[in-house]
């Protein structure tokens, strides 16, 4: 008898231990008093937490809503945080039958008037870097054993992990600065813990994470703060489009329309046409916006308000937490206009002076210009998009600078698309560039005479607009 009681005793405590409420994350992970958007949500993932009633009890913040989606494994709690609200931990609740566990979340002050939030302008010089091909500042770095895909270091494979990270960019802020360059752009830092190729870093994991072979987040914290004590800026590269196929989000869907096709991987057409041709069919428009930019890239519905609200969140939290002075955001035009414009629209209502600049690839002045913030070529609608990427005149320089003995091919070609600037609201606001990570060098070999390459350098620092230097030019 003594045995079967000590038996019944055991499965019981056991079966307790399984149906325990396990929290395995909570996005973010703290907050601000005194943003001007009240608003918080915040994304409880765990096991069936979806089964849990969440409770607080906090002066000056209330939990207005809980939502429950498709997987029983997200649970999204929307709170107000009132200008009553003082910065303080408060205790979350949550209960499920007989189970329950609480954890802290803390409000923090927000930063007061001495933070600048001055985005950067045409007075500036941005100076793009790719983290994993610039400086192996930690070693130890490298090959992080507790990921997924601890991909190894090898400088031999061009696809491979080369070691770079945020120590040595910041060792080598002496020879950045020396350049006469006043801000650094950094192709993404967060975490990409996919199988092979992810160097780049636009397969995103973690949205609130550092990848480890790069640094911290405390580490990124401070290395910006050290360029802020030379008056360089930073600006952040941030991925909406699409996440990497290895994120909880794919691995465990919050909901059935938490992606386009979600069924399985449709392609992109690699067309953003469709958002301005008047003779588009809603099969061209939607293959554009909901088409996947690849297979291991799925792409992310940002007509989900839960996705967006998450989103546009994360962005604030990056600006607030890490002090970035601008946002470069891939992959604009792929991602519903009406989207990105109310996300640019809750940035410059927290930070009025805070500059974003959107990839908008395409090959003619209308193109880019109607994503333009006030925007002549639409008066319909507004994309609050202050900055965009020149590529029509980056697409010509090169054969402008190395074709001068042709007046048609040469510098006439850039006289021509420079008179197109009327279509730009604000021409100063434009990026311009001669080569990026996604562009095949300025030189792609050493040539016999650098008159041409000196001439088009000097071209892209005294033309109209803000220019950027790649890494390593």
């Amino acid at each position: 008898m003594r045995k079967l009681i000590s038996f019944c005793l055991f499965f019981f405590c056991i079966a307790g231990l399984q149906a325990a409420i396990n929290i395995k994350r909570i996005d973010p992970a703290f907050w601000w008093c005194g943003m001007k958007n009240k608003e918080l949500q915040i994304m409880v993932y765990g096991d069936k937490i979806g089964d849990a009633k969440a409770s607080l009890k906090y002066p000056g913040v209330t939990l207005e809503k809980t939502v429950r989606l498709d997987s029983p494994n997200y649970l999204f709690l929307y709170l107000n945080i009132s200008d009553n609200a003082k910065p303080g931990k408060m205790t979350i609740r949550f209960d499920r039958g007989k189970e329950h566990t609480s954890r802290t979340f803390e409000l923090l002050q927000r930063n007061g008037p001495d933070r600048d939030y001055t985005g950067f302008d045409a007075s500036d010089v941005l100076y793009l870097i790719m983290p994993d091909r610039f400086a192996d500042g930690d070693p130890k770095t490298n090959v992080i054993p507790s990921m997924r895909f601890p991909a190894p270091v090898n400088r031999n494979d061009p696809n491979a992990r080369h070691g770079g990270d945020l120590q040595g960019i910041e060792q080598h802020l002496d020879y950045i600065q020396n350049l006469g360059v006043t801000a650094i752009w950094l192709n993404p830092v967060l975490e990409n813990d996919m199988p092979g190729g992810s160097y780049h870093g636009y397969a995103t994991t973690d949205y609130y994470k550092v990848d480890p072979r790069f640094g911290t987040n405390e580490y990124y914290k401070e290395l910006i703060e050290k360029c802020h004590e030379r008056n360089m800026k930073v600006v952040m590269d941030m991925i909406f489009n699409h996440c990497g196929s290895e994120h909880i989000w794919f691995l465990d869907r919050p909901s059935k329309d938490w992606f386009n096709f979600p069924d399985g991987y449709v392609q992109t057409s690699y067309r953003l046409t469709p958002h301005f041709d008047p003779y588009v069919s809603t099969y061209d428009k939607n293959i554009m916006d909901m088409g996947w930019f690849v297979e291991s890239m799925p792409d992310l519905n940002q007509h989900n308000p839960h996705l967006m609200k998450y989103l546009t969140q994360n962005s604030i939290w990056w600006i607030e937490y890490s002090g970035i002075d601008g946002i470069r955001m891939d992959t604009h035009p792929y991602v519903f206009f009406d989207s990105m414009a109310e996300w640019c629209k809750e940035i410059q209502n927290e930070y009025p002076d805070f500059n974003i600049v959107g990839e908008c690839w395409y090959n003619t002045e209308a193109g880019s210009a109607y994503w333009q913030e006030n925007s002549i070529l639409d008066k319909t609608r507004n994309s609050h998009l202050k900055t965009v990427m020149d590529f029509p005149l980056q697409g010509i320089v090169r054969e402008a600078f190395m074709s001068q003995t042709d007046s048609w091919t040469g510098l006439n070609k850039i006289y021509d698309r420079l008179a197109l600037d009327f279509m730009y609201s604000d021409p100063m606001a434009v990026l311009t560039f001669l080569d990026n990570h996604d562009t095949d060098r300025f030189l792609s070999e050493e040539p016999d005479n650098l008159g041409f390459f000196k001439q088009a350098i000097a071209f892209l620092l005294t033309t109209r607009g803000i220019p950027q230097i790649y890494y390593g030019t």
